[in-house]
């Protein structure tokens, strides 16, 4: 090859980092500024809430996630670099840092801010659909689908379903959130940060006020009837079922008593475990067959955790899932230029070594 020819190469790949660089400015400032907006709203709609659930969730995150960035980072120095352990994660943390910690303070604004409208939407759309929902499962499965995923899966085996859905989903959220924090791929960390962004706002805020709803568990408590007594029943027998009742009896004194509680609000439509599931499945995807069969098998078992936990209508996880599926497409298409999605190639977070 020519030295000229060389130099027009190398001026291409100039010109795509260039590139890579003043999109990856430009969109994530654009990000930036709607994360801001959304929690301004929901400052703006519900200020005590707001500030009093920023509050409640300054202790988990000032706790919780160092610890599980401690694991994770612990995790992959063990599997993929040859350092110290503790060299490697101090390595990261110095490293990285600087990146890492705008991400996580606006995934605190956000938590704040869907917390804060999931809590007050019933006061804008008081709770309506689930009547409506609760017939397109039937009609679409032929029976409650709850009934099949208890036929299916023994009582022996349900504390998996239980301590999956309601422990294994927090730790897979989190991780997979401090991992896009630390990650050094601008372009990957982007898609993804705007996708969680748009999956939090549509799914978790506009179209859970605009099909307000309980879910199965709270069905007869908020429309009267015994329509879902069987499922009621059926949780109540089962000795693993324990942390179903504790949670839903605490979303439901905290609705009584419009308190702003941690985690609180009562939203079926649609799942937003699901759609977090779903989206890292997108994600992970690109690092191999293994991450996404782990990756798909576990968004799949969340699904059917929030039919047999009796949280959502099996159709709030499908609705998150066509969603979810839309914009991880038109973030990949439209979020980044092409020379962007070209250098968006997965890579572990693995600093460089330290200087000798």
């Amino acid at each position: 090859m020519s030295a000229y020819t060389g130099r027009r190469a190398g001026d291409r790949r100039s010109f795509a980092v260039l590139d890579l660089d003043i999109a990856t400015t430009r969109s994530g400032w654009l990000l930036t500024a709607m994360c801001l907006a959304y929690a301004l709203a929901a400052l703006c709609i519900a200020p005590y809430r707001y500030l009093h659930l920023a509050q409640s969730y300054a202790q988990p995150f000032a706790f919780f996630l160092p610890a599980l960035l401690a694991a994770g980072l612990g995790l992959v120095a063990l599997t993929f670099s040859r350092q110290n352990p503790t060299r490697f994660m101090l390595d990261t943390i110095r490293q990285r840092w600087l990146g890492a910690a705008p991400v996580i303070l606006l995934f605190f604004l956000g938590i704040t801010a869907f917390t804060t409208f999931k809590i007050s939407m019933s006061d804008f759309v008081p709770f309506y659909a689930d009547g409506m929902l609760a017939e397109l499962d039937l009609g679409l499965h032929g029976a409650d689908p709850w009934t099949w995923a208890h036929s299916v899966v023994p009582e022996s085996v349900s504390a998996v379903v239980f301590f999956g859905y309601g422990y294994g989903w927090h730790v897979q959220w989190f991780g997979t959130l401090l991992f896009v924090a630390f990650w050094n791929n601008p372009a990957g960390r982007l898609r993804y940060l705007w996708a969680l962004a748009l999956t939090t706002i549509l799914c978790g805020t506009v179209l859970a006020t605009l099909l307000s709803s309980t879910g199965p568990i709270f069905h007869d408590q908020f429309y009267g009837g015994d329509r879902f007594g069987a499922l009621r029943d059926a949780l109540a027998q089962n000795g693993y079922a324990a942390p179903v009742h504790t949670y839903a009896n605490y979303l439901l004194a905290a609705f009584e008593s419009k308190r702003p509680e941690l985690g609180g609000g009562i939203s079926a439509m649609p799942s937003m475990h699901v759609a977090f599931a779903t989206l890292n499945a997108f994600f992970l995807s690109g690092f191999g067959r293994r991450w996404a069969f782990a990756a798909w098998s576990f968004a799949a078992f969340i699904l059917f955790g929030s039919v047999y936990t009796g949280w959502h209508y099996a159709v709030d996880g499908y609705l998150s899932v066509l969603v979810v599926s839309v914009l991880w497409y038109l973030t990949g298409r439209f979020v980044l230029p092409r020379a962007s999605r070209d250098a968006a190639g997965m890579e572990l977070p693995l600093p460089e070594p330290a200087s000798q």
